[in-house]
């Protein structure tokens, strides 16, 4: 049969058969190779499972291949798998996955959820190991194993507030959980694994505020004295200039992130407005040999991190004293002997030895800056100078997460004093 006596045949057919029946006119009339089509789409299966597949897929240095499939009798929660041949090695993942998908448990869907966004670089991989650590927190009860398609709104709602109280979580706590939840039912309702429409769910989920627990912070823990700061700032001026101690001193002046701090470059100084362009960030997470990874990253924490720090008189003096101990360095600070990036640890560990040098409780690099949040709201700075210096969204955050009176009980006196008007 010709290609003119197959067109007129199929209008014919066109004009009097369903679509099933001119698909077995179409096999019968070998018009298509059945098997082409059937390699076609094992091909594509095979691909769609080798996506899920969170971990990288390596050759050693032996020649063989390498990944990791996940695993929860590990401590690691994961086990290694070789084989002489990539192609046997991604058999293996696909069996795995094969295996696996046939039933969707809210722990499967979780790795295919997370592990998309990461290979789209919706999140990045600390971000990714972060969710991970968050979800073997929350789910690891048995909970995890459930198949998502016979969770319902009810199981899910008491599931949420058992967690919420066996664990004692605080609100902060519940949100972390609340993002993995939202993320996993979303992709599980586009994927057609669950029914449930999880933002109408949780708009109708209504919590006390007296299920969370209550985490008390003790201001002497969060923020440093004035007496304190003057302690450190005196005992570092008094010693032999050394770039790690300069660098807690521009951390006390700028409030800025230790991270932040920690990724500066000499080229983000900006010496005619007196200004320190904001735009990197230290980051750590797991490699896929699970060590611990830290580098930078040309982004900060979050978009209102992205700023220019003006620089205070005592802010600018300290960068000078910086640039002409370390002139030509990639990073503003880097280690006098090896040259290498101080990381945030690395200022961490020094405040911590200055502190117990001037006999103060030892506190993170963190505390710094929370410390310099709360004295810009004591001296009355206006609100939009002091988010902008913060790297803040909104005021609100400052003052909720970042305030805690650091004054003396004798000032506190002396105000309570002043106001007293009877």
């Amino acid at each position: 049969m010709n290609i003119i006596e197959n067109n007129m045949e199929m209008d014919n057919l066109q004009n009097g058969l369903n679509k099933s029946e001119i698909l077995q006119f179409i096999i019968n009339n070998g018009m298509i190779d059945i098997n082409d089509i059937q390699n076609s789409m094992e091909a594509m299966k095979r691909e769609e499972l080798l996506k899920k597949h969170q971990y990288k897929i390596w050759q050693g240095k032996d020649g063989k291949w390498y990944t990791y499939l996940p695993d929860d009798s590990k401590k690691e929660g994961r086990r290694l798998v070789k084989r002489t041949e990539e192609k046997s090695l991604e058999d293996v993942v696909v069996s795995y996955w094969k295996q696996l998908g046939e039933v969707h448990t809210l722990k499967s869907t979780f790795y295919e959820w997370a592990g998309e966004k990461l290979r789209y670089g919706e999140i990045e991989k600390n971000t990714y190991d972060r969710y991970e650590t968050d979800f073997n927190r929350f789910f690891k009860n048995g909970f995890e194993n459930t198949n998502i398609k016979n969770i319902t709104e009810d199981s899910l709602e008491d599931f949420i507030k058992s967690t919420i109280n066996r664990k004692q979580l605080t609100s902060k706590a519940y949100s972390g959980m609340r993002t993995l939840i939202i993320g996993i039912f979303k992709y599980a309702k586009k994927h057609k694994y669950s029914d449930i429409s999880i933002h109408t769910f949780f708009g109708d989920l209504n919590l006390s505020k007296k299920i969370f627990a209550k985490k008390v912070k003790c201001a002497e823990k969060e923020v440093f004295t004035e007496e304190e700061i003057k302690s450190i700032v005196k005992y570092i001026n008094g010693k032999e200039l050394r770039i790690r101690e300069l660098g807690i001193l521009l951390a006390i002046y700028t409030g800025m992130r230790p991270g932040e701090l920690s990724a500066l470059k000499p080229s983000d100084i900006r010496r005619n407005d007196r200004t320190i362009h904001v735009q990197r960030s230290e980051v750590k997470y797991k490699d896929d040999n699970c060590k611990t990874v830290i580098s930078v990253k040309n982004f900060p924490k979050s978009d209102a991190g992205d700023r220019y720090l003006l620089l205070n008189d005592k802010a600018y003096d300290t960068i000078r004293k910086i640039l002409w101990l370390n002139p030509f360095g990639e990073y503003l600070f880097q280690d006098e002997k090896t040259h290498k990036r101080i990381t945030e640890n690395g200022f961490n560990h020094k405040l911590s030895r200055i502190c117990i040098a001037v006999n103060i409780p030892v506190r993170t690099m963190h505390k710094l800056r929370k410390t310099y949040g709360t004295t810009l709201i004591d001296h009355g700075v206006d609100d939009s100078i002091i988010t902008a210096q913060m790297g803040h969204a909104d005021i609100k955050t400052t003052r909720q997460y970042y305030y805690y009176s650091n004054q003396s009980n004798d000032e506190k006196l002396n105000q309570l004093n002043k106001a007293c008007i009877i």
